[in-house]
């Protein structure tokens, strides 16, 4: 009997916490059973669904229920049976909503952590390349490192886009030479025959005392204002669904607004949309006819799935149409890169622009949007379509690509630009080109004009860096030559290495080739050029921000307080605004530091 007793109340107290506590639990979808919810579904309704009042109720809510106690009645022994399974089954439910309660506290802990400094960038459905980062190379082994210049500023603006947003950038999203490039520099102006002029310079390394930088800085001439080249711009605009909000279509069309006020009356503009499928909303119009212009603009909106693939083909039908050969004959794709229809891979496209780009029609790209940009795909568009990769992020920015620096993307002074650098065995163990991973080429390459390579604008400046591990610094690859490979007399003896430059005049096919030495005379970094500083700046703030395995002592700190010491002798809006990019993402670590 006190057995039958217990029993009879524990069965009670099972049914009367199923039958009470049921219809007051939100996570039971199904009040007459005892399906016990997945723990993931939890989770994700808790903490990615519920904001803090609702967080706090769900916590309140799994410890503590109200219960009223009916008479106790009597039950058969097979009733018992299944009572007593339904009170096993109520007990592990309420162990799993206390676990789950706990695991939202510490959740929810975590957040408020993380609101009080910066969040990791929320990756979504955004998408970058697998992160690749050059390694040291022996002189001994590789003596030769060849690679192309490019002019891209994506990742500059992408990383100021994640910034400003209270985000530390995605590491894979940071391209070390895009940032350096983002500016521009003081180099020695071309003055002989050659449309590029080539400079260099060599510090001891921020980062590490041991170690050197060298820096290789190359001058386009400037001839826009003399230039009577025309220009025949097909603006290929993504108008899906995805780009459907105010930093994408809406800042996209004020961007080709800017564009259309820089351009010369003898210029010609088309207008190719896609959305589910592609469409000519204004044929190559002369850049006079400002009405007809502004009513197709008027018109677009954003809507239907991504057929970029036949965007771009019919993009290039039309650039053909308007071909000019005393123009440049160029095709603007402005996406978020979301494509999903038609032709979309990265291998399908880029084939496809690959064989376009040999009718002289060159394809540049302008990156937008937040939460599914895609960075990997605009990179390959691209550098198959011999063109330039831009982020846009704000109306500045629009101002700077169609306003202030328009006359770079249209008037190229040199194309299929190549660098190749013979390193001193005697002066160089070991060397690092830092960022263009995706540029590097073979030794063989540097002399085959079949090989693409990047373009550099009119008046446009580029810097290539170089970390150097100087000979008798760190250990030497255990090898035996026949042949001598040491330079120790006369001048050669103080060359850090032997820089050859080629490069095809805009209209050519032909290569032309130039060669610049570099001295070994290192000097401490504040006593080196304002350019290297600068640029030095800029690499160590990359390094720390894109995690580098080679980053050594680098900090934002550092780069911070010789940014601080260039801009009065480099004076320049963006250079102030790349500070304060600094300042606000350090404020809380240069304290800690």
């Amino acid at each position: 009997m006190k057995y039958a007793a217990s029993l009879s109340l524990l069965i009670i107290f099972a049914i009367a916490f199923i039958f009470l506590r049921g219809p007051q639990d939100p996570l039971l979808e199904n009040q007459g059973t005892s399906e016990i919810p997945a723990p993931n579904k939890f989770e994700h309704h808790a903490i990615n669904e519920l904001d803090e009042p609702q967080r706090n109720a769900v916590k309140d809510d799994a410890y503590t229920s109200a219960i009223s106690l009916p008479a106790p009645k009597p039950a058969s022994e097979k009733r018992l049976a299944e009572h007593f399974a339904v009170a096993q089954a109520a007990a592990a439910h309420a162990k799993q909503i206390k676990e789950s309660a706990m695991l939202v506290r510490q959740r929810s802990q975590f957040i408020a952590d993380t609101d009080a400094s910066m969040s990791i960038a929320p990756r979504d459905r955004e998408g970058y390349a697998a992160k690749t980062e050059n390694s040291f190379l022996s002189v001994a082994l590789s003596p030769l490192s060849t690679f192309g210049l490019e002019v891209d500023s994506a990742s500059y603006a992408n990383m100021r886009r994640q910034i400003n947003n209270g985000q530390i950038p995605v590491p894979a999203s940071v391209r070390l030479e895009e940032l350096v490039n983002y500016f521009d520099y003081n180099f020695p102006v071309p003055t002989g025959k050659h449309p590029i002029a080539v400079m260099s310079d060599y510090a001891v390394a921020p980062w590490n005392p041991a170690h050197r930088i060298a820096m290789i800085g190359v001058k386009a001439v400037d001839t826009t204002a003399s230039s009577e080249r025309g220009a025949r711009i097909t603006f290929l605009l993504d108008t899906s669904g995805s780009m459907n909000s105010p930093n994408k279509l809406p800042l996209l069309i004020r961007s080709f607004q800017t564009l259309l006020s820089n351009l010369k009356q003898d210029d010609q503009v088309a207008i190719v949309t896609y959305a589910g499928s592609a469409g000519v909303v204004l044929p190559p119009t002369p850049v006079t006819e400002s009405n007809r212009i502004q009513r197709a603009l008027a018109n677009l909106s954003a809507g239907g799935s991504t057929a970029g693939g036949a965007g771009i083909a019919l993009a290039y039908d039309v650039a053909r149409k308007q071909f000019d050969s005393k123009a440049t004959n160029l095709v603007i794709l402005a996406t978020d890169g979301d494509f999903n229809v038609g032709a979309s891979s990265d291998g399908e496209l880029k084939a496809m622009i690959e064989k376009q780009r040999a009718s002289g029609v060159f394809l540049s790209v302008i990156g937008m949007g937040t939460g599914n940009y895609q960075d990997a795909k605009m990179q390959v568009l691209a550098e198959a379509g011999n063109g330039v990769a831009h982020y846009l992020d704000s109306d500045a920015e629009a101002q700077r690509l169609f306003g202030s620096e328009l006359s770079r993307t249209l008037h190229i002074a040199a194309k299929d630009v190549k660098v190749q650098v013979e390193f001193n065995p005697a002066a160089v163990a070991q060397y690092r080109l830092l960022g263009y991973e995706s540029r590097v080429m073979n030794a063989e390459d540097f002399r085959d004009d079949k090989k693409d390579s990047g373009e550099i604008g009119a008046g446009h400046s580029v810097v290539a860096l170089y970390e150097i591990i100087p000979t008798g610094n760190g250990t030497a690859p255990d090898i035996e030559r026949h042949y001598p490979t040491v330079r120790s007399k006369g001048s050669q003896a103080m060359e850090l290495g032997f820089v050859k430059i080629r490069y095809k005049q805009p209209d050519g096919d032909k290569g032309i080739e130039f060669a610049h030495a570099m001295t070994t005379r290192a000097k401490a970094v504040e006593s080196a050029t304002p350019d290297l500083r600068w640029a030095s700046a800029v690499a160590e703030f990359s390094l720390v921000l894109s995690q580098s395995e080679h980053a050594g002592s680098a900090s934002y700190a550092a780069a911070l307080r010789r940014a601080r010491a260039v801009l009065p002798l480099m004076p320049d809006d963006k250079r102030s605004e790349f500070i304060g990019l600094i300042e606000r993402l350090t404020t809380t670590r240069i304290a800690q530091e």
